[in-house]
């Protein structure tokens, strides 16, 4: 069974503080060796942590591209906004507002919630949706 663990950002506020939160998600699991999928609410938001993810000093560097493009071997983290990639199954981190359907498919499901009281309260729906159905949730302030 999925195991769903909420991140939520409550010290700082604004994009960049939620570009940071996410992409210390993503460093934590790649250095665990962990395949991740980010799934962003749009297009904006995919490029957005594209770029944020090329901008880091050269240690923190971690492989990765857009769905559907780079290199024929996929590097272990892929950034999308639609289904997640086959044999992409691993870790999925939500930046939407909404349960991903496919959700279910990943080992672990991370919900990166930002300082907004609007996405606060669309992840206080998603928490219910996911406790209603029973699965292990975690949640950490930061």
């Amino acid at each position: 069974m999925t195991q769903v663990e909420f991140h939520i950002l409550e010290t700082q506020s604004g994009e960049e503080a939620h570009l940071r939160l996410v992409a210390q998600c993503i460093q934590a699991l790649y250095r665990q060796g962990r395949k991740v999928y980010v799934h962003a609410k749009d297009q904006q938001q995919a490029h957005a942590v594209d770029e944020w993810l090329w901008t880091q000093d050269l240690q923190d560097f971690i492989p990765h591209n857009l769905v559907g493009e780079g290199p024929n071997k996929a590097p272990p983290v892929q950034i999308g906004t639609q289904q997640p990639p086959e044999n992409q199954h691993d870790c999925l981190i939500n930046l939407s507002n909404e349960v991903q359907p496919f959700f279910s498919y990943f080992l672990k499901c991370y919900e990166i919630v930002a300082n907004e009281e609007a996405d606060k309260e669309s992840a206080r729906e998603r928490y219910k949706f996911y406790r209603g159905r029973n699965y292990p949730l975690k949640h950490k302030k930061h």
